[in-house]
């Protein structure tokens, strides 16, 4: 991540600067007091964000807060809780009173330890999702982004509508991981833990490196995409990929295009065929932006993508539904550049090039529609 373009509200809301106000993870300190080192014009806004860390946790000098973090954590520790573990859903029953109360204490505080995501009012039936079984999870709703530091270093911004499971083994040294949604990782270098992604298409296997990974199952194709370093990508049927930086693998879930992989297989049944391409980066002329990365910076940049493809993005962006009046207009294709505009004002621009209406049903639910003649004229 650039934290050389954050603002102080912005590095407040990055989970491993949180760490390094509570002196929690060693491997964040290090990071920023390194980074500190690298960019000393930083020094300032450093220090404005962390007092404005702590103001906001109460109001306590450092030492106090990082002592009862400390403290807090070790409460939940001791009762199996992992740190971006999420609490399983169920009764909790009172072995004693103060100890019960301590320990909910613990986690309510924990779980509002300045999470300051950007977030949306939540849409009507949609409920956190929760995990299944007892691995940790990060979970981002539509409508927000997250940022945070896995335990071996490891920098994430998570996407909307994502979710991202650590496997136990996490812990030991097998840096084992499952994605569903859109995650930017930045992987911390361990030559002897090889980092391992899944997603129902693709799995990732990187030692440190920089790399995008887009697996919605809504889609019509998942992405990687990398940025610096090596990855080695092995597809459901069995090929392997070999990515360098500047470069991506499109794998497409409705078979339209690009190559055909059929791997032999000694079993009855053959696997499954699987489309892909390998394609650079998309820049924009005249601008530093990736396409593929554009999200990270909360940015929204489509580049010659149909409408269809764009309520998706929408969707998620900003935690709404978007409904389509006619079909035909899912085929309108689009390219275009927002840096934190209204979804309102999205689509009034997009609305410029080709003719269509749009309506909010409620807060949550928008209303594509085609443009009326006496509208026309």
């Amino acid at each position: 991540m650039n934290y050389l373009r954050h603002k102080a509200e912005d590095t407040v809301m990055d989970e491993s600067f949180q760490q390094y106000c509570t002196g929690t993870n060693p491997a964040a300190v290090r990071f920023w007091e390194q980074w500190l080192q690298e960019h000393p014009d930083k020094q300032e806004l450093v220090r404005v964000a962390r007092a404005l860390y702590l103001r906001l946790n109460g109001g306590l000098d450092a030492d106090t807060f990082t002592q009862h973090h400390q403290q807090f954590a070790a409460a939940l520790a001791e009762n199996g809780i992992k740190p971006g573990m999420q609490l399983p859903t169920g009764i909790i029953r009172r072995a004693n009173g103060w100890k019960w109360y301590a320990i909910a204490v613990a986690a309510m505080l924990s779980g509002l330890l300045i999470m300051m995501w950007f977030m949306q009012p939540e849409m009507p039936g949609q409920q956190t999702l929760v995990a299944k079984d007892k691995r940790p999870v990060y979970v981002s709703q539509p409508g927000e982004r997250k940022s945070f530091q896995l335990p071996d270093g490891t920098k994430v911004v998570l996407n909307a509508g994502s979710t991202l499971w650590l496997e136990d083994s996490f812990y030991n040294g097998k840096r084992t991981l499952t994605l569903e949604g859109e995650a930017y990782f930045d992987v911390a270098q361990d030559a002897s833990a090889p980092f391992i992604l899944h997603t129902p298409e693709m799995k990732i296997t990187v030692l440190g490196t920089a790399f995008n990974v887009k697996a919605y199952k809504d889609d019509e194709t998942n992405e990687t995409s990398l940025v610096k370093g090596r990855v080695r990508v092995d597809l459901r049927a069995g090929q392997q990929v070999y990515l360098k930086p500047e470069e991506k693998v499109t794998v497409s879930l409705k078979h339209h295009t690009t190559q055909e992989i059929q791997t032999i297989s000694t079993r009855k049944e053959p696997k499954a065929k699987v489309y892909y391409s390998i394609d650079s980066l998309t820049h924009i002329p005249h601008d530093s932006a990736t396409v593929e990365l554009s999200w990270v910076d909360n940015r929204l940049i489509f580049a010659d993508e149909s409408l269809g493809e764009i309520a998706r993005k929408l969707e998620r962006w900003y935690g709404v539904k978007i409904q389509f009046d006619a079909e035909e207009l899912r085929q309108y294709r689009f390219t275009a550049h927002f840096n934190k505009e209204t979804l309102q004002r999205v689509l009034e621009v997009l609305r410029f090039s080709r003719e269509f209406d749009f309506r909010f049903e409620n807060a949550h639910t928008v209303v594509l529609s085609q443009q009326k003649m006496e509208e026309k004229e």
